[in-house]
């Protein structure tokens, strides 16, 4: 088990049993979701992150729970989030209460959606993920066009293909990587 991880084990540590658990099945819900996920600790609360983009922060309060997955995705998901409270970001759920699977699911969905529509910059670096949170592309952009090494990954996050670009246009020897 990584530093990180025992970070996030002594956090939830100090919450009272049930709603530790709560917080520790919601982790490992999103892990199933986004496999590629990996635990952080940012504004000294819990997080999962796929290649460096916070998927979603998470931490237990006196009288709730919360998921922090940026302001935009309370508005996209809105009709799936029903009466449960929402604010600047924050999805708040009972601390006894377990969050429910298949809205978990389209958090994670729309959160992922959400950072890969950050990308294509006129320049500098471009990601992609799969909906499971696995990097799907990898490179950079110059001028509006892809230039520069670039890596392609297959769902699994098994590289797939790298090479160079110079202004869209494929340079020199890529290499096709099987499994």
């Amino acid at each position: 088990m990584g530093e990180v991880t025992e970070e996030v084990f002594a956090i939830l540590a100090k919450l009272p049993e049930q709603q530790a658990k709560i917080l520790h099945q919601l982790r490992l819900d999103v892990l199933k979701l986004a496999p590629a996920a990996q635990d952080r600790i940012s504004y000294q609360m819990p997080t999962l992150e796929i290649s460096g983009q916070i998927l979603l922060h998470y931490a237990g309060f006196k009288n709730h729970n919360s998921i922090f997955a940026g302001a935009e995705l309370p508005r996209r998901l809105a009709d799936d989030l029903g009466e449960m409270v929402t604010s600047k970001g924050t999805i708040q759920f009972g601390r006894e209460s377990m969050f429910p699977k298949s809205l978990l699911k389209k958090i994670v969905k729309e959160r992922i959606a959400i950072i890969n529509e950050q990308y294509p910059k006129k320049g500098g670096e471009y990601l992609e993920f799969y909906d499971n949170g696995h990097l799907k592309s990898k490179g950079k952009y110059k001028d509006g066009q892809m230039h520069g090494n670039w890596e392609f990954y297959r769902r699994d996050g098994s590289l797939m293909r790298s090479g160079r670009l110079e202004k869209g246009e494929p340079v020199g020897k890529w290499q096709t990587f099987v499994r």
